[in-house]
């Protein structure tokens, strides 16, 4: 089992930056307490320094056994999607390739950006339980109009019924995956259960993977050994399976509101106050835009309507999100695994060892990959650099040597499609594959990684879901990129668009090197610009409301 603060999931870090608001008041308030006991294990206990070695005599949350459970089955359910989709639309309903990549690619984009949305019903207005029992009826029905849809013989119009049901599918599972995350750590007592909430995130971590590593292996596996309608695959097996998953989560997750804590709602949502922060500063810029009495940095023209430390709270966010814009194009590279990759791999040879594997199947390597580099860099790479070297990599030279490993990774890509055309068949085997799924695991492992545990430690921690928001929508973005770039139609074959990408990826990470240098220069000048403030205006957090009262109108 990994250490949960050492592998940040995108999945779990929405929970911790809710707990890490949450939590810091009740920790002033930690006194006295039952009988404490040394932890079994050590864990991690995401910042919650005061019990880092005790334990409290509290029973674990039943609640959350049936939430990972509604994971493990959510997840296989939604990311066996992700694995046969292509697939599905180019073999069994004749679709071209561009048009397969481009459904797929608004398939992630929405099950990227809806979290954003989820969260934030789940916070401000209706709460996690209520949220994914909505949303779950939304999603339950796509996959039952997907599996009619494959069927022949009910005559459903195929494509609009298709998109219709993947729409479904998709929005489903992007509202409610931030959700079960949260409602899990929601279940804890902090800060006297952060070691159990340690080995939650810990579990959730494996469970989800597991989820995904099982999604790229059964899926093709029921397609390829079932046959229906005189076809030689059965993709309403498949659908019918996948689909049934989800039903066994929602069962679960029906069956444990019978444990789950009742939950408190916070009427005003920080990412409508970061929102509305932007929105005041801009509009009082441009009212005082002749003013003599400019503020020297724009963001200070909000001071007033919200107060000193949220405004420069604000400003610490923006200089991080600054850091993503050049990483969508990371993310178009990593979601083709599940397309072009995909496509590349229908025209070689898949056998392995004498084993016949399915082209959609190959893409498990990519987690097999990821779990063994994990241990292997955390485990003995890293420990070996400070012992020989006295040498630890940071954070953001980490990101750029992980953008470099997945540009080498499309290159790889382009050398080997280059190799498949010149060859007569499929005589090219699949295992030359495998270094381009290595280095795109490298990628995701120095820069995906690291790079949101960064953003996460740095932000301000009223703002980390703020930032948790930001990079959901990096990976939104990313899929978008995927989507313009195959619809445009530019480049005249495949190798040449896995070398388009690989180039992109390197321009885009020496723009990212050059945002690094340049924060680094804001964060100095930002601390003097908040001294200066803080003496000129001693009295700003006190005589302005503060960003809560104007909760209804931000």
């Amino acid at each position: 089992m990994f250490r949960a603060t050492e592998i940040g999931s995108e999945e779990t870090l929405p929970a911790i930056a809710e707990l890490t608001q949450t939590t810091a008041t009740s920790l002033s308030d930690f006194g006295e307490h039952e009988k404490l006991r040394k932890p079994r294990i050590s864990l991690p206990n995401y910042g919650f320094a005061p019990i880092s070695n005790i334990r409290l005599e509290y029973k674990y949350p039943r609640a959350v056994c049936f939430i990972l459970a509604t994971k493990f089955f959510e997840a296989f359910a939604a990311n066996g999607m992700r694995t046969i989709l292509v697939l599905f639309l180019r073999d069994d309903l004749s679709f071209t390739e561009s048009f397969s990549t481009i459904v797929l690619h608004i398939f992630n984009f929405f099950g990227q950006f809806c979290p954003i949305i989820g969260a934030i019903l789940a916070d401000s207005y209706m709460g996690n339980v209520r949220t994914i029992s909505g949303f779950s009826f939304l999603y339950g029905f796509g996959w039952l109009l997907l599996t009619m849809t494959s069927v022949p013989l009910v005559g459903l119009s195929t494509t609009a019924f298709l998109l219709v049901s993947i729409s479904f599918i998709a929005v489903g599972n992007g509202s409610v995956r931030a959700c079960i995350t949260s409602l899990g750590a929601l279940q804890f007592k902090l800060p006297e259960q952060a070691v159990h909430l340690a080995e939650y995130f810990s579990f959730y971590y494996f469970v989800y993977y597991f989820g995904i590593f099982l999604s790229k292996i059964v899926p093709p596996l029921i397609r390829a050994n079932t046959q229906c309608f005189d076809k030689t695959t059965c993709y309403p097996a498949v659908f019918g399976t996948l689909g049934s998953s989800f039903m066994v989560a929602w069962i679960i997750f029906l069956i444990g509101k019978c444990f789950y804590k009742k939950e408190k709602l916070f009427g005003d949502n920080i990412l409508f106050k970061y929102c509305g922060c932007i929105k005041t500063a801009l509009v009082e810029k441009w009212k005082h835009r002749r003013s003599a009495k400019r503020c020297s940095y724009w963001l200070h023209n909000a001071i007033g309507p919200y107060d000193v430390n949220f405004v420069n709270d604000v400003s610490k966010v923006l200089r991080i999100t600054k850091l993503f814009i050049p990483l969508p194009v990371y993310f178009a590279l990593l979601a083709q695994q599940d397309s072009s990759w995909t496509f590349q791999a229908t025209m070689m040879n898949t056998t392995v060892l004498g084993i016949k594997i399915e082209p959609d199947q190959a893409k498990a390597v990519g987690p097999i990959f990821l779990f063994m580099l994990i241990p292997l860099w955390q485990y003995v790479t890293v420990p070996l650099l400070r012992r020989l070297f006295h040498w630890e990599l940071k954070p953001l030279h980490s990101v750029t040597l992980g953008g470099i490993c997945s540009a080498a990774a499309f290159l790889c890509a382009g050398i080997l499609q280059d190799r498949i055309m010149q060859s007569p068949g499929q005589s090219i085997n699949i295992v030359w594959q495998l270094p381009q799924f290595l280095l795109l695991m490298m990628g995701e492992l120095l820069l995906s990684i690291p790079g949101l545990q960064f953003a996460f430690t740095q932000a301000p921690s009223s703002m980390k879901s703020v930032v948790t928001a930001a990079w959901f929508l990096n990976n939104a973005f990313g899929n978008l990129i995927v989507v313009i770039i195959t619809q445009l139609d530019a480049m005249s074959s495949q190798k040449a668009e896995y070398l388009f990408y690989a180039v992109l990826m390197l321009i885009c990470i020496i723009i990212f090197t050059l945002l690094a240098y340049e924060y680094g220069l804001q964060e100095l000048k930002s601390d003097m610009q908040a001294r200066d403030l803080v003496v000129l205006l001693p009295n700003a957090t006190d005589n302005g409301p503060s960003p809560s009262s104007r909760s209804g109108s931000v």
